[in-house]
């Protein structure tokens, strides 16, 4: 779930008190066990950390609460040496806490809406982020189904806040195909670069999808071949200056019923995003196609099996041969078959 697995967490911040302490000592001349402000303070962190690790410490957890606490008692008789006043400040600790505890319950309920909203951006279900994510000691996957024989698994890349909260960096995305081969890719949370979840799929699925916003909007594709010392496929990029033209390469296809250009602006987006389409041609019959940037052309498929971009073209070819005739050229949309009409 986070970057680093964390087996102890209330000794790490008592740790990172430790490393305060040591800091203000050096700075201070009197020792510090002799400031009451000092104790006090280290009083109010000691309470703290019971109020957030108490219900769900594991083992290891509970012990060094334990120690903590011997600590804390001995502290509280440092500052409080009668009785009376000692017991006054337990209650006044007690009514504090239980503040203390509400406050956080708010923030982290708070927190994880945030970190709801950074998913469902990302076109993951809300769902898919919940309190056991923030809870566990270790990775937690989100698990949903693509297709009949295919699965994805999502890792959330989460850091921890000096305050408990969370931080959203990304995720990790296996795509799990039964029968097939497992791949996997790393995709943080970068600002230009966000991976939505259907881009994810198709990229690892082979496919190429156009990311970025204005003159950084480019071409990304995995190379499935090629990984770095972190298992991450080493990513191909295409930019504006490459000369790929998704537009240009439909228009050479004889694509049927896409008069309405709503329709071909809706099959560009799609393959944009990476996806595969279905397609009907003008002369019978159909085609699945994808966008292919790195070659500048259209992947095109026909029951599964892959088709020659130049064979689809040649058969646009011959049909415009088949109406050249003498006459002028009927006005049409553009990317659809023109006809002479005769006179």
């Amino acid at each position: 779930m986070m970057g680093k697995l964390i087996n102890d967490r209330v000794q790490e911040d008592l740790e990172k008190w430790l490393k305060r302490e040591q800091r203000f000592q050096k700075i201070f001349s009197s020792p510090l066990a002799d400031s009451r402000s000092f104790l006090k303070e280290k009083l109010k962190y000691y309470d703290t950390l019971r109020s957030r690790y108490g219900n769900g410490a594991t083992r290891e957890e509970r012990t060094t609460l334990r120690l903590m606490r011997e600590d804390r008692s001995a502290i509280e008789r440092q500052l409080y040496p009668n009785i009376l006043v000692r017991f006054a400040y337990r209650v006044s600790s007690l009514i504090h806490k239980e503040i203390e505890i509400q406050q956080e319950q708010r923030r982290d309920h708070a927190n994880l809406q945030e970190l709801r909203t950074a998913v469902t951006r990302l076109d993951f279900p809300e769902n898919a982020i919940s309190e056991r994510h923030l809870e566990a000691k270790e990775h937690l996957p989100f698990t949903y189904q693509i297709a009949e024989n295919q699965q994805m698994a999502v890792h959330w890349y989460l850091s921890r806040e000096p305050d408990g909260t969370y931080r959203f960096n990304g995720y990790r995305a296996t795509l799990i195909t039964e029968g097939g081969p497992q791949r996997t890719q790393r995709f943080p949370l970068d600002g230009m670069d966000e991976i939505t979840a259907g881009q994810a799929y198709n990229l690892l699925s082979g496919r190429s999808v156009q990311i970025g916003a204005e003159r950084d909007r480019h071409w990304v594709k995995l190379d499935l071949n090629d990984k770095d010392r972190d298992g991450n496929h080493k990513v191909k990029r295409f930019y504006a200056n490459y000369n790929y033209s998704l537009k240009d390469q439909l228009a050479k296809i004889p694509i049927n019923s896409l008069a309405n250009p709503g329709q071909m602006k809706m099959l560009e987006a799609a393959l944009r995003n990476g996806e595969r389409k279905k397609i009907e041609l003008s002369g019978g019959g159909y085609l699945s196609i994808e966008a292919n940037p790195q070659h500048r052309s259209i992947d095109c498929y026909r029951e599964g099996q892959k088709i020659p971009f130049g064979q689809v073209i040649k058969g646009r070819s011959e049909r415009n041969k088949k109406f050249r005739t003498n006459g002028r050229l009927r006005k049409g949309i553009e990317g659809i078959d023109r006809r002479r009409i005769i006179r």
